[in-house]
């Protein structure tokens, strides 16, 4: 192996030893203080018990799907076209605008908080920024994922919302969070360094929100479609995780701007 190959080689083990360090005290400072956790998960189970008491009829209540009822109808016709008030692609969708609400309330001070603590420099001096920017999103991802873990069982339990194909709602749930910690990750370190609020972190993150809750709305109609064909979950699924994959390699390429100033 000549020098440049060994010289490659110790970059890549540094790169990932720094990913973990930062990761691990990002780890160690939120199990000590529950900053982050405790956000997200009071807003979470706040919104949730909100939520129980305004639907608690919508799960009682009929409503009848006009669109393809021909005219006049018989009594047997709009007996046939009756559907949930509050269908559960629709319950879907309002997990996820929670889970947004939540994550933004929550993973906002994963960059505040190193400006806050005045280790910012540190950082720079001791990792790479692409090194930050990782370790950053796993803890984000790690955080939300328990999140969800612990929630979505809760809200399902209030709502009655049906699970659908387990596989397809198993990955609209993952490619679901990637996104969403992808988005508040490079979010966060934009109004972090703009010494900005709660208030510039959700203006600058609603135009991504807008892009993927559309397209997790169409991911969450596919989960709900029986023997949906395989084009249509590659279609909508892999949609909604290539946008994902599109945030992170765009925050990835413009997070050393960001991060160096």
């Amino acid at each position: 192996m000549t020098t440049f190959e060994n010289a490659a080689s110790e970059t890549r083990v540094s790169w990932w030893q720094q990913t973990f360090a930062l990761l691990a005290k990002d780890l160690k400072a939120e199990l000590r203080t529950k900053v982050a956790i405790s956000a997200v998960g009071v807003f979470t189970f706040a919104s949730l018990l909100l939520l129980g008491l305004a639907t608690a009829v919508l799960k009682e209540v009929p409503t009848i799907k006009l669109l393809g009822l021909s005219y006049p109808a018989t009594l047997d016709q709009l007996l046939g076209k009756q559907q949930p008030a509050w269908d559960s692609p629709s319950k879907l969708g309002m997990l996820w605008v929670l889970f947004c609400f939540a994550a933004f309330a929550g993973l906002a001070h994963s960059f505040v908080h190193e400006e806050e603590t005045n280790t910012v420099t540190a950082l720079r001096l001791s990792m790479s920024a692409g090194a930050v920017y990782t370790g950053k999103l796993l803890f984000n991802l790690i955080v939300l994922l328990v999140i969800m873990l612990v929630v979505t069982p809760v809200y399902i339990a209030m709502t009655g919302m049906k699970i659908g194909s387990p596989f397809v709602f198993l990955a609209v749930m993952l490619s679901g969070g990637v996104c969403l910690a992808a988005t508040a990750t490079i979010i966060a370190a934009l109004a972090a360094k703009a010494q900005g609020t709660g208030a510039l972190y959700g203006a600058l993150g609603l135009p991504l929100l807008l892009v993927f809750l559309l397209l997790l709305m169409n991911a969450a109609g596919t989960v709900y479609v029986e023997n949906a064909p395989t084009l249509r979950i590659v279609k909508d699924v892999g949609g909604l995780f290539s946008f994902g994959v599109l945030i992170i390699s765009m925050s990835a390429m413009l997070f050393h701007f960001v991060w160096e100033e």
